[in-house]
């Protein structure tokens, strides 16, 4: 008899595998419970915040910041005790994870920043002041007040210079 198919085996895998599980969903579920205690407190301080005069997201920067910890995580563990002060009230119960409490009940109906590069800044800086430089030449030859339309192109002509400038075609695309 094949040992990976002996009954033996197979009682020692099933059991290893109700440990790993059970102690898996243990843990995912205590860190629910450690940022929702942790928002708990911190929110139990409001009346000292704000006798310090320490407000919305200060409050945030400063436990964040002492704590070590992202101010973002800080954040969601003090919005996700405001919205949800008794934790029975999660809707799946104890079988949820802190990202998964955060993607369906904290932001939910937020835009989340997108991250842009920087040589995508760039292009959208250099794209936005080309389209500038565009509309001014056409107020040039659509009006009288050449002077001040003429100045308007010659300092956006100037705004491009100083970003090829500085960037030194970061984005590849220098001139």
């Amino acid at each position: 008899m094949n040992e990976l198919t002996a009954p033996w085996f197979t009682t020692l895998i099933e059991d290893c595998l109700d440990i790993v599980i059970e102690h898996e969903f243990t843990s995912r579920w205590a860190l629910v419970e450690g940022y929702h205690t942790l928002g708990t407190r911190i929110i139990s301080e409001t009346a000292n915040f704000e006798r310090s005069q320490i407000y919305g997201q200060n409050i945030v920067q400063c436990v964040a910041q002492s704590l070590g910890k992202k101010k973002r995580t800080i954040y969601y563990a003090i919005k996700f005790a405001s919205l949800y002060p008794d934790l029975n009230l999660l809707p799946e119960g104890k079988n949820i994870s802190f990202h998964h409490v955060i993607n369906k009940y904290l932001t939910a109906g937020e835009e989340k920043p997108v991250k842009i590069s920087l040589s995508e800044q760039i292009r959208q800086i250099k794209q936005l002041l080309q389209t500038e430089l565009m509309e001014a030449h056409q107020e040039v030859i659509r009006t009288d007040a050449v002077f001040i339309r003429t100045n308007m192109c010659e300092f956006i002509r100037y705004l491009q210079d100083r970003v090829e400038k500085i960037t030194g075609g970061i984005d590849g695309n220098a001139r």
